[in-house]
């Protein structure tokens, strides 16, 4: 049995077959419209609220033999993880990627791990890496871009959205942050200084964040002064995408990011990218949603 933490990876072993020997979730799987079938399952830590959680007693009575987690340091320290799972006698496996191909292998690895079967979401992943490939390789201009979550949190270099904004035919002006810390937060006088050029700024939903709320934001920041300092502003280039978990989010270090850098592409080029849409029920349709 498997216990896995984030949604992303439980989505993965879905596509790969393997949703059915999951025993354990994160609260948040049960916002994602993709795993329906895991909304009753056992929770096994939470970090929806301030409040973040590992709940190792729930953990323990599980006896999975696999535990996934993502490297990033939410809820516990991977230390921490791999000594529990020392204990209980749990393979723990800890995933991290800073590119789209580092996905896919990782996908294969989780679907080698667990004994699934990678030929479908494989099949995707290579029809369309192919076919953006070709979309950006006859685009010459690179737009400057940035990404942001609410107050001056910026994705940098080492976050695989920064590959979805390169395959997207564009420069993510985050990557200028020296950082390992996949999203850094930037002192908002520093902010106004470093990336007064991106011509398109996107503004990310989350779990925290919802459209909604971001849609105030978007609208504040059109009607500031001191955010004309950002040339994006000034273009009126300034949109929302989704990083949270309903299905319009595809900023997500999972295969939804495929139909994501789909959906970058048509806000920075327009139609020489096509519908992101199509992608997306692609995708969907394997999900079997």
């Amino acid at each position: 049995m498997i216990a896995v933490f984030p949604a992303s990876l439980a989505e993965i072993l879905k596509l790969v077959g393997k949703a059915g020997e999951i025993a354990g979730v994160n609260e948040e799987i049960r916002l994602d419209p993709c795993l329906p079938e895991l909304k009753d399952k056992p929770v096994i830590g939470k970090y929806l609220k301030r409040s973040k959680r590992t709940y190792w007693d729930v953990l323990e009575k599980l006896k999975p033999d696999l535990i996934l987690d993502f490297k990033v340091e939410n809820l516990h320290s991977g230390d921490e993880l791999r000594a529990f799972g020392e204990r209980i006698g749990a393979r723990v496996e800890l995933v991290d990627f800073e590119t789209v191909e580092g996905l896919v292998e990782e996908s294969r690895r989780i679907a080698e791990l667990t004994r699934g079967d990678f030929s479908k979401l494989g099949g995707f992943y290579e029809k369309h890496l192919t076919r953006l490939g070709e979309i950006t390789e006859g685009i010459e201009e690179r737009p400057k871009v940035l990404l942001t979550y609410r107050n001056f949190n910026v994705v940098t270099r080492t976050n695989v959205l920064s590959d979805a904004v390169r395959k997207a035919g564009a420069i993510n002006l985050g990557e200028r942050i020296r950082t390992k810390r996949k999203v850094y937060p930037v002192k908002k006088e520093r902010f106004f200084r470093a990336f007064g050029d991106a011509e398109h700024l996107f503004l990310l939903t989350s779990i925290m964040t919802d459209r909604e709320k971001m849609e105030e934001i978007r609208d504040e920041i059109l009607d500031s002064a001191e955010w004309r300092a950002i040339e994006a502003v000034q273009l009126g280039n300034v949109n929302i995408v989704g990083s949270a978990l309903d299905l319009e989010s595809f900023m997500r270090w999972s295969p939804r990011i495929i139909p994501g850098i789909y959906q970058l592409g048509r806000f920075i080029h327009g139609r020489a990218f096509p519908k992101w849409e199509n992608v997306a029920k692609e995708l969907y349709s394997l999900c079997g949603v």
